[in-house]
């Protein structure tokens, strides 16, 4: 049975920077302050090569802390590869070895692992892919999926995943205190690995992934016995899941057959370009993104070389294709654009910059 005690970094990794300041609690609360090291400029280059939780931790542990730990939230990746790092630190054993013999064996999930080694061979690998322009596909940027321990390098099918639901009705991975404490509502924060919230007036528990060319989502309806699990090896997993809750609870859902692209006028494309900021709810508070066309094509430039195809529902709607999130544009009683609204489950607003 798991435990999830309250200690500090610095009693399990001494030569941590500032572990005598940072719990374990702060890590699995994203509250600790270590930055994310996904967002690093050179994120793309080292991410292609395989590496050890130790040689991660080494990436980030020398970086100043973005706040003082316990007093804000900020999703960071890097909290999950230390926290890969102290279970081996703990057991004497590799991450994927203790995963395996601690959970995915005594729970039957054969076929469930940690993507550590770019040789090894698993079987029915899916491969992965990403949009091309509003309708094509090529395929996913490599990463060497060792350079996401601890926090996005497990492999595992629909049928596994159901089985790891299952044993969280009782007390086959964690105790009653433990559960209590990891699932408490969280709204858009992610706290010991889920987001807790509320969806058609009842509470769901949700963890949802998305690397190169793969989206997970896992929602879990407590109190209704109930568990939607979408895998995909393109950009699409979590609508899909939102929509077969509401189809499961009788809540009106998108039917694909409404989503119809049309031609979008050269002149309404125009009013659209621009940069907006998100305000501080957004998952990267203050981003600024892009409105741009290329090629014909409009996109949603978040900046580092990272964009999203939209494809136009209207003059002012379309889907961005790496999330399969609806964006789309507000007015001001002047007829002059002056918001982005992005919906992932829910408005985030973007303030148009009215550039000089």
């Amino acid at each position: 049975m798991l435990e999830m005690p309250e200690l500090w970094v610095s009693k399990l990794v001494p030569d941590f920077p500032n572990g005598d300041r940072i719990s374990l609690h702060h890590l699995l609360t994203h509250s600790s302050g270590i930055s994310n090291i996904n967002d690093f400029p050179d994120y793309d280059r080292f991410s292609r090569f395989p590496h050890t939780p130790a040689q991660l931790v080494a990436l980030f542990g020398d970086k100043p802390l973005e706040f003082e730990p316990g007093t804000d939230y900020s999703y960071s990746n890097s909290n999950y590869n230390l926290l890969a790092y102290i279970i081996e630190r703990v057991s004497g054993m590799p991450y994927g070895e203790f995963l395996r013999k601690s959970i995915f064996e005594p729970l039957g999930m054969n076929s469930t692992g940690h993507h550590g080694d770019a040789r090894a061979l698993i079987p029915n690998q899916a491969s992965g892919y990403a949009p091309a322009g509003v309708s094509g596909l090529e395929n996913a940027p490599y990463l060497d999926w060792s350079v996401k321990t601890g926090n996005g390098s497990l492999y595992s099918t629909v049928d596994d995943l159901y089985k790891f639901d299952r044993a969280f009705y009782g007390d086959r991975l964690l105790n009653p205190g433990s559960l209590a404490k990891m699932f408490v509502e969280s709204g858009n924060k992610n706290s010991y690995g889920w987001f807790v919230r509320q969806r058609f007036g009842r509470r769901v528990v949700a963890s949802n992934g998305r690397s190169p060319g793969f989206t997970s989502s896992l929602e879990r309806f407590m109190d209704d016995n109930v568990c939607i699990i979408v895998l995909s090896n393109l950009y699409i997993s979590t609508p899909i899941a939102a929509d077969l809750a509401a189809i499961v609870f009788e809540e009106p859902y998108t039917n694909p057959a409404d989503i119809r692209p049309v031609l979008l006028p050269l002149q309404a494309a125009a009013v659209l370009l621009g940069r907006y900021r998100f305000g501080d709810d957004f998952s990267r508070p203050g981003v600024i993104v892009t409105i741009r066309r290329q090629e014909g094509d409009m996109l949603l430039d978040w900046g580092g070389g990272f964009t999203s195809p939209l494809v136009p529902l209207s003059e002012t709607t379309f889907i961005d294709r790496n999330f399969w999130a609806t964006v789309s544009f507000a007015r001001d009683p002047d007829g002059k654009i002056t918001q982005l609204r992005w919906n992932y489950g829910k408005d985030y607003v973007a303030e148009r910059i009215v550039e000089d």
